[in-house]
C-alpha cells in the first residue's frame, strides 16, 4: 500500500499536472516544448510506487520558478518525512537564495525550513525562524503554537506564557488548562528558589483556571509546608485525594517526611479517606514500597493487610485452623519485604498517560509524547507480583 508521503506528493504533481494541463490549452498553446519532460516521468515513479527513483530524480531538477515551487516544497516535505531532513534543509535554503522568490513563497519555504529543524532537533534554529514568522499573518498561529511547545520542552514555562497569550489575543482559545500549569510550573520553580511570596502570587493567577486539576492544591500544599502550616497542608491533600487518588503519590510523602507533622491528624485523615474509598488501600501500599523509610501505623497496617493476602500466605494458612502465619508475621519481615518491592518496583514502570499510554519511571504533569496536561496515572505493579 501507497505510504503517506506517496500520495502527498502525487497529489501536488495531480495538481501541477491540472494546471500545466489549463494553461497549455486554453492560454499557451505553443508553450509544450516548454515542459521538462522529467516531471512527467518522476509522476510515472511515484504513481508506480518507486518513490527512491522520483526523488532521485527531482533532487537534479533544479529548476524553481512559479509553476514548479511547490513541486520543490512538495519533495522537501517527502524528505522530512522519510527522516532525510538534511535534504529537506538543503533544499529548502537552495529555494530562499533565489533572489527573485515571491513574498509568499518566501514565507511558506522558511516555513518548512523551520519544520526541518524542529524535526532535526535543532531547535535554537528552529525558534529564531517561527520567532520571525510569527510576525507574518499567514503562519502567525502555527509559529506561536511551535514555540509554545519549544519553550515548554526547554522549561521556559515564562516565555512559553508569553506566546500563549499571544496566541490567546489573536484566537478565540480556551487556553486556561496549560495557562494553569504555566502558572503552576513557575509557581514550583520559585517555591524551589525559595521565593515563596512570588510563587504564592502565581499560584493567585492559577487558582480556579482549571477547577478539575489537582495541581493547583498541589502547589497550596507545597508553600504551606515551607510555612510549617502543616494542618492546612494536610486539607489541601484531602482536596487532592477526593479529586485524583495520584495525591496519595505525589503529596502524601512529602508531609509524612515533614519535620512538623503531626502524626495523629494525618492518620485521622488518612482512615476517613480509607472508610470513604477502600481503593485508596492500593496506593497507601504503593507509598509503602514507594518510600519504605516512612514510618506510619496506618500504611504499616496496609502493608501487613495486602501480605496477608498473597496466595501463598492464604495457602498455609488453611494448612491448620489452629495456626495463622498472617498474624504472626513481624514488623522487622513487613519492613523487609517492602525494601524488596521498592527494589523490584525501580525496574518497572510507574505512570502511564491515560491518553497515549506513553509510559514513563517518574511522574510528569505533561505527557511528554501527547503533551496533554495531568493525564498520568500509576501503574499497580503490586498486583501483578
Amino acid at each position: 500500500m501507497p505510504s503517506e508521503s506517496v500520495f502527498y506528493l502525487t497529489g501536488i504533481f495531480i495538481l501541477f499536472g491540472v494546471f500545466v494541463y489549463i494553461y497549455l490549452n486554453f492560454f499557451e498553446s505553443g508553450a509544450n516544448d516548454d515542459i521538462n519532460p522529467d516531471y512527467l516521468t518522476g509522476l510515472k515513479y511515484l504513481l508506480n510506487e518507486e518513490s527512491d527513483k522520483a526523488i532521485n530524480l527531482f533532487t537534479n531538477l533544479i529548476e524553481i520558478d512559479e509553476e514548479t515551487i511547490q513541486t520543490h516544497l512538495a519533495l522537501g516535505v517527502l524528505f522530512r518525512k522519510q527522516g532525510r531532513v538534511d535534504k529537506a534543509i538543503q533544499l529548502h535554503e537552495y529555494i530562499l537564495s533565489k533572489d527573485d522568490l515571491p513574498e509568499n513563497h518566501y514565507y511558506q519555504t522558511l516555513f518548512e525550513l523551520g519544520e526541518n529543524y524542529f524535526s532535526a532537533g535543532i531547535y535554537n534554529k528552529s525558534e529564531d525562524i517561527f520567532i520571525k514568522l510569527k510576525e507574518h499573518n499567514t503562519h502567525k498561529e502555527e509559529a506561536l503554537n511551535k514555540l509554545i511547545i519549544i519553550n515548554e520542552y526547554f522549561g521556559e514555562w515564562e516565555k512559553a506564557l508569553d506566546y500563549l497569550e499571544e496566541l490567546d489575543a489573536n484566537n478565540d482559545l480556551d487556553l486556561s488548562v496549560s495557562r494553569n500549569h504555566y502558572y503552576c510550573e513557575i509557581a514550583e520553580m520559585q517555591i524551589e528558589n525559595g521565593d515563596i511570596k512570588t510563587a504564592n502570587n502565581y499560584l493567585l493567577k492559577a487558582q480556579g483556571l482549571h477547577t478539575d486539576s489537582i495541581r493547583s492544591e498541589y502547589i497550596k500544599m507545597l508553600i504551606d509546608l515551607k510555612n510549617s502550616d502543616v494542618i492546612s497542608a494536610i486539607s489541601s491533600f484531602r482536596t487532592m485525594a477526593n479529586k485524583n487518588r495520584i495525591a496519595f503519590i505525589l503529596a502524601l510523602p512529602k508531609i509524612l517526611q515533614s519535620p512538623n507533622v503531626d502524626l495523629d491528624n494525618i492518620n485521622k485523615e488518612l482512615s476517613k479517606l480509607l472508610d470513604k474509598d477502600p481503593e485508596t488501600k492500593e496506593y497507601l501500599a504503593l507509598v509503602g514500597v514507594m518510600y519504605p523509610d516512612i514510618q506510619n501505623k496506618v500504611i504499616e497496617n496496609v502493608m501487613q493487610s495486602f501480605i496477608e493476602r498473597q496466595d501463598i500466605v492464604q495457602e498455609i494458612d488453611k494448612l491448620d485452623d489452629n495456626y495463622s502465619i498472617a498474624s504472626t508475621i513481624s514488623n522487622q519481615l513487613s519492613q523487609s519485604m517492602r525494601l524488596k518491592l521498592n527494589k523490584k518496583m525501580k525496574s518497572e514502570y510507574k505512570f502511564s498517560c491515560k491518553k497515549c499510554g506513553y509510559q514513563t519511571i517518574s511522574f510528569s504533569w505533561q505527557c511528554p509524547t501527547c503533551k496533554s496536561w495531568e493525564s498520568s496515572s500509576s501503574i499497580n505493579f503490586l498486583k501483578a507480583i
